[in-house]
């Protein structure tokens, strides 16, 4: 790709350039009260209807206990834990670090490269 090509690449359109022009800060205005008192109440309500769904359940007390302790040492609600390591589960992102350690020593996984080899 010549210069000239990369240069009209890279133009902005007139849209792309009121993007970029209303970005000076000094440009920038500062929405009006009634504005931003309606864009809390509408963030507020859709925060609301995201958190609407309620679950109780049962479990062992020791691991209760044990959720409460991590909770503790991360600094957040217990309850913020169990939901954290509830959508890590369901989203497919919770890992058993005791088994990928299995498959690891079994050698499943190759050797890591490092800097030094």
């Amino acid at each position: 790709m010549d210069r000239n090509q990369k240069l009209k690449k890279n133009e902005l359109d007139a849209y792309e350039q009121s993007i970029e022009d209303a970005l000076e800060y000094k440009k920038l205005k500062r929405p009006s009260a009634a504005k931003q008192t309606k864009v809390r109440v509408a963030a507020k309500a859709k925060l609301r209807e995201l958190k609407s769904a309620r679950a109780n359940i049962r479990m062992r007390e020791d691991d209760l206990e044990a959720i409460c302790a991590m909770a503790e040492q991360a600094g957040m609600p217990y309850q913020t834990l169990i939901n954290h390591i509830i959508h890590l589960y369901v989203t497919g992102q919770l890992i058993n670090s005791q088994e990928v350690k299995k498959m690891v020593d079994a050698g499943i996984f190759g050797k890591r490269k490092t800097s030094n080899s």
